[in-house]
């Protein structure tokens, strides 16, 4: 077995044992884990992804094909992990396992689902109900082994089988290898390189007073060589955002690739290349601090390319600098206003076209200054001197789940809360840099979320003493909706609402004008985290004891059917919850644990 894979099992192994001593994986299991940390959440540190990664693990008998399932919030996709700790697989054993799980799907989507186990059985119901109509079928099939088996030959296998599906993805263990290996390597930008061009003259330049460009055919194998040494050392760390795969996108361009190379420059909008500076030379371009801004697939497609068409070909590539040395910011617009308006048409998350625009870097600003680095653009390495860190998606749902009520939208359509302009303002056009109260009511808000999550940690080891199964399922699935009654806490506690007129219109909680202010930082108490974790008991209770009453009358399927709309957080939720709070002692009970949500 490979020393770097050996090294990682025993390591996960180890941990297991560590921070549980009634945990003991074996390999295989271990690598199941393996594959959900690297390849699901990219983490190389296992301790920060142990407890979701053990809720995602399926595997054993009636399991349907399937070891695992993995929910990407970022792409909305679901992941399904099929991974063979073994050097003896086959290409059959392959297409063998993938039918089975394509059986499993078929099998949900017709509500035959009784022969499954219960951990497959919620897991993949959940998973399918979070998948929105915009991303109904968006289902990825890893399968993973230590054989040495040639990906490109079992693709071959699987010619009718990949179109039941978004995507089958295929890893052996030089791809797992370089999967764990490319992780653990962190750098800026390419320092300093060169591309080949077809011709020494063939160069159109453009300038401006602050900016420069030139528009040059690149060699194919010129692309290949830098993706090769350093696709994972910086030569993407200026774009907007990672290589996202699109079937459509990625087949057509293999097939050009395949066949219709002298064809390539005019089906393909190719690249562009930001940097510090470049220096023409001959046939060559030098360049200097420099990252792909746009193109990211093109560059992946070529770099990965197995087939057999080796013939050199030329690719559009444009290459823009400043002028003089000038800020890190003002060079960021100038590249984020070509990284927009270059990638309007490709496959990206609307949160990638915002992430260097004026309010998403003074809001980073603002909060940095508090120690919280927002995380504005994916992977981005989290500044010193910080003592907490959030995705600016995750802040939006948040915000727009706390203040706006809306923790459908929050949880199932998380892209809209960017793409959509009207939501996009009500989030983050709020004058929290220039308001003290907005300040520091998003500072608290942040840390309640940070609060949270420490306390989501406890519960996934402790919840056998703190849930029955079925709370836990609630809980597991409720965040967004537990966010949404905190802010109803809020209201409640500090006077912004009235119960008695919620009960005859639980609509008025979307309307009422927010009043933003310091919360969580002005209780003095030291038991915070035991209010909160009543808190959260005490609602966990109320959407269980709704939402079993509405899956025995068959009205959702699933928790996260339960969760999905806001409609049924307003009309359903709020009725239920408000209707609880008219008794004395359950009104009682969320003025006691709410005391943490007193604005001053």
């Amino acid at each position: 077995m490979s020393n770097i894979i050996n090294r990682e099992i025993k390591e996960i192994i180890a941990y297991g044992t560590s921070s549980n001593p009634k945990i003991s994986l074996s390999e295989d299991q271990a690598f199941n884990v393996l594959l959900l940390q690297y390849y699901c959440f990219k983490e190389s540190d296992i301790s920060k992804v142990w407890y979701e990664i053990l809720s995602m693990i399926t595997d054993g008998k009636d399991d349907g094909g399937i070891d695992a399932i993995y929910f990407d919030e970022e792409d909305s996709k679901i992941i399904i992990l099929q991974n063979k700790y073994s050097d003896v697989i086959k290409v059959q054993d392959i297409v063998n396992e993938i039918n089975k799980i394509i059986t499993t799907m078929n099998d949900f989507k017709a509500a035959h689902t009784g022969s499954y186990n219960k951990k497959t059985k919620k897991l993949l119901q959940e998973s399918l109900d979070r998948l929105t109509d915009e991303n109904e079928g968006n289902v990825e099939i890893l399968f993973s082994s230590l054989a040495n088996i040639d990906i490109h030959k079992a693709k071959s296998k699987l010619t009718g089988i990949e179109d039941k599906v978004a995507y089958i993805t295929l890893m052996n263990k030089g791809n797992v290898e370089e999967m764990i290996e490319k992780l653990q390597l962190q750098h800026e930008v390419v320092a300093e390189d060169s591309l080949k061009i077809d011709n020494t003259k063939n160069i159109l330049k453009y300038c401006s007073d602050q900016h420069k460009g030139i528009f040059v055919n690149v060699s194919s194998e010129s692309i290949s060589r830098l993706y090769n040494r350093y696709n994972q050392k910086g030569l993407f760390n200026l774009n907007i955002r990672r290589y996202i795969r699109n079937k459509n996108v990625d087949d057509g361009i293999k097939n050009t690739l395949d066949n219709n190379r002298d064809e390539f420059w005019f089906l393909n909008n190719g690249l562009t290349i930001a940097c510090t500076d470049f220096v023409e030379d001959g046939n060559k371009i030098k360049l200097y601090n420099f990252s792909i801004v746009n193109g990211g697939q093109t560059t992946n497609l070529i770099g990965e390319y197995k087939g057999k068409n080796r013939e050199e070909f030329f690719i559009p590539c444009k290459i823009v600098s400043s002028v003089d040395e000038v800020s890190t910011q003002d060079t960021m617009n100038f590249f984020n206003t070509i990284a927009e308006a270059t990638n309007s048409q490709k496959p990206i998350q609307p949160k990638d076209l915002k992430s260097n625009s004026p309010e998403m870097r003074s809001l980073q600003t603002l909060l940095l200054k508090h120690k919280v680095f927002l995380e504005i653009k994916r992977g981005e390495k989290p500044a010193k001197d910080t003592n907490t860190k959030i995705k600016n998606d995750e802040l939006a749902q948040l915000i727009f789940s706390f203040v706006n009520q809306k923790p459908g939208t929050s949880r199932s359509n998380k892209n809209s809360l960017f793409n959509d302009n009207k939501f996009y303002k009500q989030i983050f056009f709020k004058r929290y840099a220039s308001e003290i109260e907005k300040t520091n009511f998003l500072l608290d808000l942040i840390e309640l979320n940070d609060r949270y999550s420490v306390l989501q940690k406890k519960f996934k080891v402790e919840q056998i003493n703190e849930f029955t199964i079925e709370q836990a399922n609630v809980f597991n699935n409720g965040k967004f909706v537990l966010f949404a009654l905190f802010g109803l806490t809020y209201r409640i506690i500090n006077g912004d609402v009235d119960i008695n007129t919620l009960k005859m219109d639980t609509s008025l909680i979307e309307d009422d004008d927010f009043v933003y202010g310091s919360f969580i930082s002005n209780y003095k108490g030291d038991d915070i985290e035991q209010k909160l974790k009543d808190l959260i008991k005490f609602f966990v209770d109320i959407l269980e004891e709704e939402y079993s009453s509405q899956y025995d009358k068959n009205k959702v399927t699933s928790v996260s059917n339960f969760f999905k709309t806001d409609k049924k957080y307003i009309m359903d939720i709020i009725k239920v919850t408000v209707n609880k709070l008219s008794r004395t002692g359950n009104y009682n009970e969320l003025i006691e644990y709410g005391e943490i949500f007193k604005r001053t």
